[in-house]
């Protein structure tokens, strides 16, 4: 599967403030909190009405050492997680799973490396979903 995704019966703000604590404790930092509704009706774009925060994320410390063995892993920068009011009218956490985001980087470093991101973020999505 592309993704990780849970189920939370938090609310988004309420989700978002859980997940940027349990990233802490893993060691992940929230670089951006881009909040896509505000955005596009700042645009003009009233009618839009599902709420998406999509929160870039990172460890410098994983990001150094990755990019130490590829410098092609810059195109999948900063991690993401996306924390949304679902269709189906509860909220929902997820991201894209860095280990399919690597499957053609051929290096099994780097996947190995992936791995481990993927099994750290999945617990910290977790943990915020509880």
């Amino acid at each position: 599967m592309f993704d990780y995704t849970v189920a939370t019966n938090k609310s988004v703000d309420e989700a978002v403030e859980a997940l940027t604590n349990s990233l802490k404790e893993v060691k992940f930092g929230v670089l951006w909190d881009f909040d896509v509704k505000e955005t596009l009706h700042n645009k003009g774009f009233e009618d839009f009405t599902q709420t998406f925060r999509i929160l870039e994320v990172c460890n410098p410390k994983a990001a150094s050492e990755v990019l130490e063995m590829e410098e092609k892993v810059s195109y999948f920068l900063p991690c993401k997680v996306v924390v949304y009011s679902s269709k189906d009218g509860g909220t929902k956490i997820g991201m894209p799973r860095p280990t399919v985001l690597m499957e053609n980087i051929d290096q099994n470093d780097v996947k190995e490396f992936a791995k481990d991101i993927e099994k750290t973020m999945i617990k910290a999505i977790d943990e915020a979903a509880k």
